[in-house]
């Protein structure tokens, strides 16, 4: 199986799943909760119609384009994908869960410096002090944001 034949498969299905996405925006999202006031110069559900409408057109577009060439081929249409891949696709949603469950019992303030730091470390910089600076300086501002906003009455 070769490479072109697994994007054109990873195509179909994501077309597929942005066309239902679309559909449900269109029949159900939009007319019920589209809102009311002016956006661009136009109603904000005219707006949100032509983005979905958008949506639709493009993946449909991608989805048969990549069936009929997945049937040129004589491919299939599904195939389970390694479990590398699905470790490489579901790390980052364990991370940002794990961090969720600790939040729980730990101030967000503190655990702010660990989030940061240990996603650049595992996206690759093994610069002690750039790890460091990306981790304080954020925290930092947001700490001191909130709390002259306390000082101000706002939180």
């Amino acid at each position: 199986m070769t490479t072109e034949t697994q994007m054109q498969r990873k195509n179909l299905w994501s077309g597929l799943g942005v066309t239902l996405l679309a559909c449900w925006l269109l029949m159900w999202l939009i007319p019920r909760y589209g809102g009311s006031g002016m956006a661009f110069g136009m109603h904000p559900q005219r707006l949100a119609t032509l983005g979905a409408w958008v949506m639709l057109i493009c993946a449909a577009a991608l989805a048969i384009g990549s069936l009929i060439t997945l049937r040129k081929h004589r491919s299939s249409l599904f195939q389970l994908p390694p479990l590398t891949n699905v470790w490489h696709q579901a790390w980052p949603f364990l991370y940002v869960l794990f961090f969720i469950v600790l939040a729980i019992f730990l101030p967000l303030t503190w655990l702010a410096p660990f989030i940061v730091g240990t996603l650049v470390a595992l996206l690759g910089e093994r610069r002690w002090h750039v790890i460091l600076l990306a981790a304080a300086i954020p925290t930092a501002a947001l700490y001191l944001l909130t709390v002259h906003l306390m000082r101000i009455g706002v939180v």
